[in-house]
């Protein structure tokens, strides 16, 4: 049913100026974020969500830098700007996006989980789509044989080239199935990872799938021990009643363009203020 809604109210966008939906919003900083682009999507995801193929990924940035700037994440700038970031480190952020990206000379924050690199473990949603793919897959062989992951070197080159590390877990769990203590060691001990193998100094934390059903027991835990320094969830265009956990842009999440995408945020941002409903609250 919502994506049904938000689709049918993507519609509307097209007779709305972006510089408007920016300027009646209020909202300058936005923060879009996807999984992969790649134009052949391999078997452990194509069963799962749209993929971006590289024509798309490209015309969906030439949207974003026409309307905001592309800056690092706490930048402090004023003016309209998009914050970037890749879930789930896949070697695809390696080969395809970072190139791109650097050609554009826009920064990234690719969040890893702390057991899935060097493919040392598969997430257990990509061995359901392997298993579609072919019932007989070995997960064990494919993750030695296609390596889907990004690997350690792999991960020092792209912070050398301006790139930030973030952790995304330790195994990409849905935080509202697991307990407190559970979701407190989950991020933790994958934020310790980033900082002490990559040496990352700012403690960046994007939760597997959602932050719908976490506590403010959880945040205020982890804020108040600097476990962490910012949270990212993945609800869109919305405010937080914690004002270090951000909401991101699930670009993916419809299969629309960036541009419809992002618009159709800003419209329904705009109308969900005016009754007071654009706060995620716990």
């Amino acid at each position: 049913m919502k994506g049904f809604i938000f689709k049918a109210s993507s519609i509307f966008t097209c007779f709305i100026p972006t510089k408007l939906l920016i300027k009646l919003s209020g909202k300058k900083i936005i923060y879009p974020f996807y999984h992969i682009i790649s134009d052949n999507p391999p078997p452990h995801i194509k069963h799962l969500y749209p993929i971006r193929s590289v024509k798309q990924f490209e015309k969906d940035l030439d949207f974003l830098q026409k309307y905001f700037t592309a800056s690092e994440f706490d930048s402090g700038n004023n003016k309209p700007q998009f914050i970037l970031s890749f879930d789930d480190g896949l070697s695809e952020v390696y080969d395809i996006v970072a190139p791109i990206l650097k050609r554009r000379n826009i920064p990234a924050i690719f969040f890893v989980n702390s057991a899935f690199v060097d493919n040392k473990d598969i997430f257990k949603n990509y061995i359901f789509s392997l298993k579609q793919e072919n019932p007989e897959t070995d997960y064990k062989k494919y993750l030695t044989n296609k390596k889907p992951y990004l690997t350690s070197e792999q991960i020092f080159e792209l912070i050398n080239e301006g790139f930030k590390i973030g952790a995304h877990s330790i195994n990409h769990p849905l935080f509202s199935e697991i307990s407190e203590a559970e979701q407190i060691k989950q991020t933790k001990e994958s934020i310790d990872f980033i900082c002490k193998k990559f040496g990352e100094k700012q403690k960046l934390f994007a939760f597997p799938f959602t932050d719908d059903g976490v506590t403010d027991v959880f945040f205020n835990t982890v804020f108040e021990n600097k476990i962490v320094d910012y949270t990212f969830g993945t609800a869109g265009i919305k405010d937080d009643i914690f004002e270090r956990n951000i909401q991101r842009i699930p670009i993916e999440k419809y299969g629309l363009s960036a541009k419809r995408h992002i618009k159709t945020e800003y419209l329904l941002y705009i109308i969900k203020k005016l009754f007071g409903k654009h706060v995620v609250k716990r």
